[in-house]
């Protein structure tokens, strides 16, 4: 058993690697494959633990960069920083022992044939009650891994929670191929089931969902700042030049981006440059957008983008970031997390998730956080004609989680066939074309701005219009089929 669990632990971290910054998603649907070898016949309890084994060792990888944060701008020692990671860790993984405990349970329910539907079901269920629960954490969703590959054309269709069903369908597909191989059955029938998986998703690739209807140019400004400059006086000198050499050299009708918390000083705080900014993007018909902290009193902000110059609007980050801008239970768990030196600050959510028009723009934005939450980002994304993101993700250092944080927008522009533009304080700030490639992007730490003409484009993927509600519809149903034959005793094997 013991050998069991250590060859799941590095199953999993061999499927970390289907992410980004290494991209071998292949590699991931053969480490899953090995996994439902390991599983097979197993009871619920061995289930569970070698589940729970997988999750360890896919987040022991997949995560490993929030070290970076904690330790190097938390002040947290060593040994406090990898004690406070496992212990995240070790609650992700219980998604995973859960996961592979339900497969467990619903292949006992299921008819033969038709249990190779059984894992992908309970995967893509796990991985939705993951994203919601708790406040959510939507991070390392399997399907994000497909953006941008050959097989990424039923995103628009079914998302990436859609996704993460086909991975895990073709790994249970692998495997019953290496099972049939070697004792010398035919494998015909599935490699043709594989293919008619594989070929639509090629061919879907270049359907188009949405269609161009204007042009504009966009310049992206990476300040490149020191978490420790930036919350400084000389942070705020250079950031605020930066934006007043931004429109003047900026054309008519141009839209400038600025990321997350850019001017770390309120608008009531810092008037007389707020109003000089916006009256100099007024003149030149310039649309500056700019991450901008909203103080509500002495002790409570708002994570706010604000539009200034051409249009006047306030977008307020409504999903959170938990423990980082406020603390679940803080009646609870507030001292407790003020001991172990934790500096949290308490951050209001947005009172609602809007759009941002201005003039022939017409803005899905989003907040650090929120772009993994795909939903909270179609609600504006189905009426948009480009989306934005800004972030700081500063705090990671040159780790994997800004690429992985890049990856996970690249599927939110696929998704709504629109492109997307992200704008962080020191890397990575990018164009993503309307089908999730990367056009242009800056590396980390890299003073260098992006110009470019951006594309919008209108209408509506299958996806923007229902999201996940077919997908959700289908494993409920799958669900209750099964239970319902195991409540009347139905036969159909």
């Amino acid at each position: 058993m013991f050998k069991k669990r250590l060859l799941a632990l590095i199953c999993g971290v061999i499927f970390s690697f289907g992410f980004a910054p290494f991209d071998l998603w292949l590699l991931s649907i053969l480490s899953v494959a090995v996994l439902v070898g390991l599983l097979n016949k197993s009871t619920n309890k061995e289930a569970f633990l070698v589940g729970y084994a997988f999750g360890f060792g896919m987040w022991l990888s997949g995560i490993s960069w929030l070290y970076v944060s904690i330790h190097y701008h938390g002040n947290i020692g060593i040994i406090g920083s990898s004690l406070i990671i496992l212990i995240f860790i070790s609650i992700l993984s219980l998604y995973s022992g859960f996961l592979f405990l339900l497969n467990n349970v619903l292949e006992s329910l299921t008819p033969k044939k038709i249990i190779f539907l059984t894992l992908p079901v309970a995967w893509t269920l796990m991985e939705f009650l993951r994203s919601y629960l708790f406040t959510g954490f939507p991070w390392l969703i399997s399907g994000t891994m497909l953006a941008d590959t050959f097989i990424d054309g039923y995103t628009p269709i079914i998302g990436a929670q859609g996704n993460s069903f086909i991975l895990i369908l073709l790994s249970v597909l692998v495997y019953k191929l290496y099972k049939n191989i070697i004792e010398n059955r035919s494998a015909l029938l599935l490699s043709l089931f594989v293919l008619l998986i594989l070929m639509p998703s090629y061919f879907l690739k270049s359907f188009e969902w949405t269609s161009a209807e204007n042009e504009i140019q966009v310049t992206l400004y990476q300040p490149n700042l020191t978490l420790e400059d930036k919350w400084s006086q000389f942070g705020i000198i250079k950031s605020q030049g930066m934006m007043e050499k931004a429109i003047e050299d900026a054309n008519d009708g141009d839209l400038i981006v600025f990321p997350e918390t850019a001017l770390i000083l309120s608008e009531k705080d810092n008037k007389p440059f707020m109003n000089l900014i916006r009256s100099k993007s007024f003149e030149k018909n310039i649309t500056l957008i700019t991450g901008i902290i909203e103080r509500e009193d002495d002790y409570r902000i708002r994570n706010r983008l604000q539009t200034l110059g051409a249009m006047e609007d306030v977008y307020d980050k409504v999903k959170l970031v938990p423990f980082g801008e406020f603390i679940p239970l803080e009646r609870y768990l507030g001292s407790f997390l003020d001991i172990i030196g934790l500096n949290l600050t308490n951050t209001l959510p947005g009172e609602a998730v809007k759009s941002i028009r201005t003039g022939k723009l017409k803005i899905s934005p989003s907040i650090c956080y929120e772009i993994a939450f795909d939903e909270h980002i179609r609600k504006t994304a189905k009426d948009s004609n480009i989306l934005l993101t800004v972030s700081n993700d500063t705090w990671f250092g040159r780790s994997i989680g800004p690429i992985q944080h890049l990856e996970i927008a690249q599927n939110r522009a696929l998704e709504h066939k629109k492109p997307l533009i992200r704008a962080t304080n020191s890397g990575i700030s990018a164009f993503v074309s309307k089908n999730g490639e990367i056009i242009e992007r800056q590396t980390y730490f890299e003073d260098k701005t992006l110009t470019r003409n951006i594309i919008l484009y209108s209408g509506n993927t299958f996806y923007s219009k229902y999201g996940n509600l077919p997908l959700l519809i289908f494993l409920i149903l799958y669900v209750s089929f099964l239970s319902l034959r195991k409540l009347f005793h139905i036969n159909i094997n």
